[in-house]
C-alpha cells in the first residue's frame, strides 16, 4: 500500500501519528547527534522538526530543563493535558534526559482562543533563574508567553558558533539582537566591544542578564534600544529622512515576523525611534532581521527591499570586515 500523504497546512495533528514520528526522530538523534551536543556543553536543541519529519506545523525543542512543544497551525486531536506528559515521557525514555517542565506554545491566536482547547501552564514551574547552555555559554530561558518566541533562536546556532570562533579583538555590531545571543557569543570569543541593537528593552535586559551569567565585562557589552532602520543609517553616516521604506509596504509576515517584534525580536519595553547615534565602523556586523514588519520609521521588507538594510550594514563595516547576513524563512 502507498504511505498516507503528508497532511495539508490546516489539518489537525493526529496524536498517534505525531508520537510515532517523534519516536523515530528521537531514535535517529540519540545515537550520535545528542551525545555530541552534550559533550560540547549544549542542552538547547530541536528534537523534532515537523516540517521535514512528517508532521508539518509543529516543533519539539529542549531548552535546559524545559521541553517546549510549539504548534503553528491547528491544535492536536488529543487533549493537551494528556498529550504533553506523553511527549515528555517519550523524550525521557528515548534520550535518558530528565526534564522538569513541559509546555505547549500555541503560536496562532485562534489556537489559543478556540473553545475547548486547553493550554496548560509550564508546570512544574522552572527555577527562578532557569538557564540553558549552548557551546558552554549560559542563556536565560523562560517559559515563553503565549504565541511568543523562546529566548534563544536555535536555528542561529551556526552563526553564534562562528562568532565565538572569529571575534577576537574585533568590534561587533549585533543588529536585531533580541536577547543578545550573538553578542554574548562574540564577547565570549574575545571581541573587543559588542553593540547590541534592538527595539525591545525587555529583550535587551535579558541580553544583559545573559552577559552577566557568563561573567562577561559589562563595559564591553553595549545595548542600544531603538528602531534599527534609523539606527543603522546613523551608524553608516547616512541621512535618516530618506528611508525608501517609509511608505510601508505590502507583504505577509513569515518566519521572524512583525507579530513577534517591531524592529527587534521581543515584545514590550520598546522605544519608538532610535536614539541619536554617531557614525561608527565595526569589524563584524550581524544582520538577522524579520522577514517583514512595519515600524514607526518605515517597513522592513526582505523580499522587496533587502538592500535598504544591507547597504548601511556594509557602510558601517571596516575594510576587510565581515557582514553576517541571515534571512529567516518559515
Amino acid at each position: 500500500r502507498r504511505p498516507p500523504p503528508t497532511r495539508l497546512w490546516l489539518s489537525a495533528l493526529h496524536a498517534p501519528m505525531l508520537l510515532d514520528s517523534v519516536r523515530a526522530a528521537l531514535a535517529s538523534r540519540s545515537q550520535t547527534l545528542l551525545p555530541s551536543l552534550h559533550a560540547e556543553g549544549t542542552d538547547c536543541y530541536r528534537l523534532f522538526h515537523g516540517a521535514t519529519e512528517g508532521e508539518p506545523g509543529c516543533t519539539l525543542e529542549r531548552f535546559g530543563d524545559l521541553l517546549l512543544w510549539q504548534t503553528f497551525r491547528d491544535p492536536p486531536d488529543m487533549d493537551p493535558q494528556e498529550l504533553l506528559p506523553r511527549l515528555r515521557d517519550l523524550v525521557e525514555d528515548e534520550t535518558g534526559v530528565p526534564l522538569r517542565a513541559v509546555h505547549w506554545n500555541a503560536r496562532q491566536k485562534r489556537q489559543r482562543s478556540r473553545e475547548g482547547v486547553l493550554v496548560p501552564p509550564g508546570a512544574p514551574l522552572l527555577a527562578a533563574e532557569h538557564v540553558g547552555s549552548e557551546i558552554g555559554l549560559k542563556y536565560r530561558i523562560d517559559v515563553p508567553p503565549p504565541g511568543r518566541d523562546p529566548n534563544l533562536y536555535l536555528d542561529f546556532r551556526a552563526a553564534r558558533r562562528w562568532l565565538a570562533a572569529n571575534s577576537e579583538g574585533r568590534d561587533v555590531l549585533n543588529a536585531f539582537a533580541f536577547t543578545c545571543g550573538a553578542g554574548v557569543a562574540a564577547l565570549a570569543g574575545g571581541a573587543r566591544h559588542v553593540t547590541n541593537l534592538d527595539f525591545s528593552q525587555s529583550a535587551l535586559d535579558v541580553g544583559r542578564e545573559n552577559a552577566r551569567l557568563n561573567g562577561l565585562p559589562a563595559g564591553a557589552f553595549e545595548c542600544v534600544c531603538g528602531d534599527a532602520l534609523p539606527a543603522l543609517r546613523q551608524l553608516a553616516g547616512l541621512p535618516t529622512n530618506t528611508d525608501r521604506r517609509s511608505r510601508g509596504g505590502r507583504g505577509r509576515g513569515g518566519g521572524r515576523a512583525g507579530n513577534r517584534r517591531a524592529s527587534g525580536r521581543g515584545g514590550g519595553g520598546a522605544s519608538s525611534l532610535a536614539p541619536r547615534l554617531r557614525q561608527r565602523a565595526f569589524d563584524v556586523v550581524v544582520l538577522d532581521p524579520p522577514t517583514w514588519t512595519k515600524t514607526a520609521a518605515g517597513a522592513v521588507d526582505l523580499v522587496r527591499d533587502y538592500q535598504s538594510l544591507f547597504k548601511p550594514c556594509v557602510l558601517a563595516t571596516r575594510p576587510g570586515g565581515t557582514v553576517r547576513a541571515v534571512v529567516a524563512q518559515s
